[in-house]
């Protein structure tokens, strides 16, 4: 037994490694080709200064410390409606270029992928920016963000799709299979002042890029946790599709979604009545987009989904809605609060750009003021692939031969 568990670690490795390099990581095809707008986490949540709310982004899981780990030809944008029906609200995207980062705002919470909206400010990356309007601004590298068991996780999807078995002894490899933990992540976070959101929000982030003149493409689209891993299963073309997509509800997605949870639930046998909890959660978690009540605690629990705060174990919530538990299960990787800190970014620098700066805020007067609407319309070049994507496939090629021949060697 002992044998077979060791085997079975060895080759979920190389999946875990594609999954943690995932909360999210490169689960759409645009996303693997271009890692720099592979978004990986998403938070929303209340600040520690009164009357402002945190939104906090990963992308990248190709991130190094001290790189330039954006990519200056694409889009990063936080959409932000008043309803789920996303008819009314506010988009603030971000670009990099030559080292800056810029910052707009559009009075839709759904532009134009090409469309980033009125520029409101611009100021170096890695340092922390003050705008003049009561908004403050980071963007840099630091250690991954996300916490969960990437092998455990991915034996144990196997093992219910694949085998119909509901086995937690997946997870039994513990903090050895928190390939996340070694990660690192570009970050995006703003704090703005709660007079520019209305008392309820829902939001999802996106990216985007222009392949040729006037062709753009979304590259990914994130707001729940792990949503196409868990929800979607192993649909890598619906996947791309919904990668592809805003918040809205497409049939085709929402039935694999209710499949792959049928799936979860009836593996599990908790829940009396599977189908009308499968119904309740599909239409709690898609279209995928997260509520948040402006000015609360944020907390992403079984029970109820507000915002997401940086120390929730979000991998064992989604988990535990999966199989229709009443609890959060446990995956037997914990959160590590020391990655984290109360004030302003929040989460913990690494760069040593921002670490040996002297001074690390900058006070930068608005270009422009929030709600003034000035259309403006992007025009780029593709992203290069980063040729260390090819290290991923070489080393999980050798892993696969390396297996074969453990397997198959004869014994002297």
């Amino acid at each position: 037994m002992k044998i077979l568990k060791k085997s079975l670690f060895l080759l979920f490795v190389p999946v875990a490694l594609v999954l943690s390099t995932s909360g999210h990581h490169f689960e759409t095809d645009l996303a693997k080709q271009y890692p720099q707008m592979d978004l990986t986490d998403l938070f929303v949540f209340e600040s520690n200064q009164p009357n402002k709310t945190v939104f906090l982004l990963d992308t990248n899981p190709q991130s190094r410390k001290d790189s330039f780990n954006f990519a200056p030809n694409g889009i990063y944008k936080f959409h932000v409606a008043n309803n789920k029906a996303f008819t009314e609200g506010q988009t603030f995207s971000f670009t990099f270029k030559d080292n800056k980062v810029q910052f707009y705002w559009d009075g839709n919470p759904e532009n134009e992928l090409s469309q980033t909206g009125t520029l409101i400010a611009q100021g170096p990356v890695n340092r922390i920016l003050e705008l003049n309007n009561g908004i403050k601004i980071w963007t840099g590298t630091t250690q991954d963000n996300f916490q969960g068991n990437a092998v455990g996780a991915e034996l144990f999807k196997h093992k219910v799709l694949d085998e119909g078995v509901y086995d937690l002894s997946a997870f039994d490899v513990g903090e050895k299979g928190n390939y996340f933990g070694i990660g690192k992540s570009s970050v995006i976070v703003f704090e703005v002042p709660n007079e520019l959101l209305s008392d309820n929000i829902f939001y999802y982030a996106s990216t985007a890029f222009e392949e040729e003149a006037n062709h753009w493409h979304q590259v990914n689209h994130i707001a729940n946790v792990l949503f196409p891993h868990f929800y979607m299963g192993y649909d890598n073309k619906l996947r791309s599709k919904y990668g592809s997509q805003g918040a809205v509800e497409d049939d085709e997605i929402k039935q694999n979604v209710i499949n792959n949870l049928t799936k979860y639930v009836t593996t599990a046998g908790i829940q009396k009545d599977p189908k009308a909890y499968v119904a309740k959660l599909t239409e709690r978690v898609y279209p995928d987009v997260v509520p948040y009540e402006v000015g609360t605690k944020a907390s992403y629990t079984v029970d109820k989904f507000n915002g997401r705060p940086l120390l929730d174990d979000a991998m064992n919530v989604s988990l535990g809605l999966l199989v229709g538990s009443e609890t959060a299960l446990d995956d037997q990787v914990s959160i590590k609060p020391e990655r984290y800190q109360p004030n302003f970014p929040f989460t913990i620098p690494i760069d040593d750009d921002y670490l040996k700066a002297s001074q690390k805020s900058v006070t930068i007067n608005v270009e422009n003021q929030i709600g003034t609407e000035k259309k403006n319309t992007q025009n780029t070049k593709t992203p290069q692939t980063p040729i260390n994507n090819w290290i991923y496939y070489i080393v999980g090629g050798l892993f696969i031969v390396l297996l074969i021949y453990f397997f198959t060697r004869k014994k002297k």
